[in-house]
C-alpha cells in the first residue's frame, strides 16, 4: 500500500522514449508531427485533457488558472517520465548509500538531499518540494518512501494538486498575506520563475530581470515566468476549450 496516495491508473499517456525520439531526433515537420511540432501538440493535448482538473485544483489552492496551466505547459514532455522516478531516483539513492559511511556527501549535508532533488511527474516537481507541500519532512524520507512518492507523482491528478499548492506557497513566499487568486502579470512571472529556480535568489533580482533590456544576462532569471505570460492567451483559450 502506498503511504502517500492510491494510484489506480495513470490516465493520459505519459511522455515516453518513443515521444522523446519523435521530438528530439526527428526534424520539425508539422505535417508528420515530428520535432518541435510533436512536443507542442503533446503539450496542447495534455493541457486540453486536464483542463477541468487544472481549474479544480487552481480554485482549491486559490491560484490563477493560467499560472498552474502555464507551469504545466512548460514542464510536460521532454525527458521520459518513468525514467526519472524509476532510474534517475534509484541511481541517486545508490550514490547516497555508497557515501553514507563517509562524511563526503555528494550534494550537501543532508543524507538524502541528492535523491530529494529528483524531479518527477508530468509537471516535474522535486521530491523535496512535493514532500514539503503535503506536510512531510523530506529529510526523514526513506528510499522506499521516496519511491512511493515518485509513483504518486506519476498520477496526474495527484501531481496537479501538489503543484497547485506548491505554487501557492511560492506566491506567499514573496507576497505574504496577499490574495493568491488575483495576481498581476508581474506576480505570475515571479511565482513561475520561483517554480523553475527555487527561492534562493532575491525577489528584487527577479523583478529587475523582468524590467531588464533584452540580451542582458539577468533576463534569464525571469525567463520561465515571462514565457507563461507570453503564452497567456493561448493557454486560456485551451482552458476554455477553444
Amino acid at each position: 500500500m502506498n503511504t502517500f496516495c492510491k494510484v489506480d491508473e495513470y490516465g493520459f499517456p505519459h511522455w515516453n522514449g518513443l515521444d522523446f525520439f519523435r521530438w528530439y531526433i526527428l526534424p520539425t515537420n508539422w505535417h508528420f508531427m515530428t520535432g518541435e511540432a510533436w512536443l507542442w501538440i503533446y503539450k496542447s493535448a495534455w493541457l486540453a485533457h486536464h483542463r477541468i482538473i487544472i481549474k479544480q485544483y487552481a480554485l482549491e489552492a486559490r491560484i490563477p488558472e493560467v499560472l498552474l496551466a502555464g507551469v504545466a505547459v512548460s514542464e510536460v514532455g521532454g525527458t521520459p517520465e518513468r525514467l526519472k522516478g524509476t532510474g534517475v531516483l534509484q541511481l541517486r539513492q545508490v550514490i547516497e548509500s555508497l557515501t553514507k559511511s563517509s562524511s563526503e556527501l555528494p550534494y550537501g549535508s543532508v543524507p538524502n538531499e541528492l535523491s530529494n532533488a529528483t524531479s518527477v511527474g508530468s509537471i516535474a516537481i522535486q521530491l523535496r518540494a512535493a514532500a514539503e507541500t503535503i506536510g512531510v519532512e523530506p529529510d526523514t524520507l526513506t528510499h522506499f518512501q521516496q519511491f512511493q512518492l515518485a509513483q504518486c507523482l506519476l498520477d496526474d491528478r495527484f501531481n496537479i494538486q501538489v503543484v497547485a499548492f506548491h505554487l501557492k506557497d511560492l506566491i506567499l513566499y514573496d507576497n505574504p498575506g496577499i490574495d493568491t487568486l488575483n495576481l498581476s502579470d508581474e506576480q505570475i512571472i515571479l511565482a513561475g520563475s520561483r517554480y523553475n529556480r527555487g527561492t534562493q535568489r532575491a525577489k528584487q533580482d527577479i523583478l529587475d530581470s523582468i524590467k531588464a533590456e533584452k540580451g542582458m544576462p539577468i533576463r534569464e532569471y525571469s525567463e520561465y515566468g515571462r514565457r507563461i505570460i507570453e503564452k497567456k492567451e493561448t493557454i486560456l483559450n485551451i482552458l476554455r476549450g477553444q
